[in-house]
């Protein structure tokens, strides 16, 4: 498989994986539509550089506790949006009036995205084990063969959870509110399940386990 291919099925598989990130995307999608669903998706464009840039020259110097405190951090935060959106769906709407502003909302989803992203240390990890020594090698061999692995797998990383931000927003519209605050306290629900199992495959390492 060309790098461009090999890019591109890596992206799409971890746009499809289950993840804080994915289920932020589906909440945002939910909450305040098709802007804000997109917004979230893209949120890797915006942190993997730090991830990328940090990971290749430090990560695999640290100690592993380091990724244990990320973890726990990162899973605090995903358990706090989770109880955040939950308490939002008690008097979500879905009334025009309940969300007149798209670019504050949208922002905000952003925002919340990127931090999820920074503070999970999924990313982290697969760039420091897998994504990074690929990268690597294969722009060692040739420079276009590692622009192209790149461009592939940020094509279909972003690409696959702007689809699925798109449907969750169509879909929306034929909810009602008491079916959308159903899917928003699930989605809720969900994304604070996401950030305690977050936490208990971090945990450990905090006390050498």
């Amino acid at each position: 498989m060309d790098a461009l291919g090999l890019g591109l099925s890596l992206g799409l598989a971890a746009s499809i994986s289950p993840g804080p990130l994915l289920v932020l995307v589906v909440t945002s999608a939910l909450r305040s539509g098709r802007r804000a669903g997109v917004l979230a998706a893209c949120a890797p464009l915006l942190s993997d550089a730090a991830v990328v840039g940090v990971t290749l020259l430090l990560l695999g110097r640290l100690p592993e506790r380091a990724l244990g405190v990320l973890g726990v951090v990162g899973a605090l935060f995903v358990v706090w949006s989770g109880v955040r959106t939950v308490r939002e769906a008690r008097t979500a709407s879905l009334e025009p009036g309940a969300s007149a502003s798209t670019a504050a909302p949208g922002v905000a989803a952003l925002r919340r995205a990127v931090l999820v992203n920074l503070l999970s240390p999924h990313p982290w990890v697969a760039w420091a084990t897998a994504l990074g020594p690929l990268t690597v090698t294969t722009w060692r061999a040739s420079t276009g063969a590692g622009v192209a692995l790149l461009v592939g797998f940020y094509a279909t990383l972003v690409g696959g959870k702007v689809v699925i931000a798109l449907v969750v927003a169509r879909g929306r519209r034929h909810l009602g509110d008491a079916g959308y605050r159903r899917a928003l306290t699930f989605a809720g629900v969900l994304l604070g399940l996401a950030g305690v199992a977050l936490g208990v495959e971090f945990a450990p390492t905090l006390f050498g386990g």
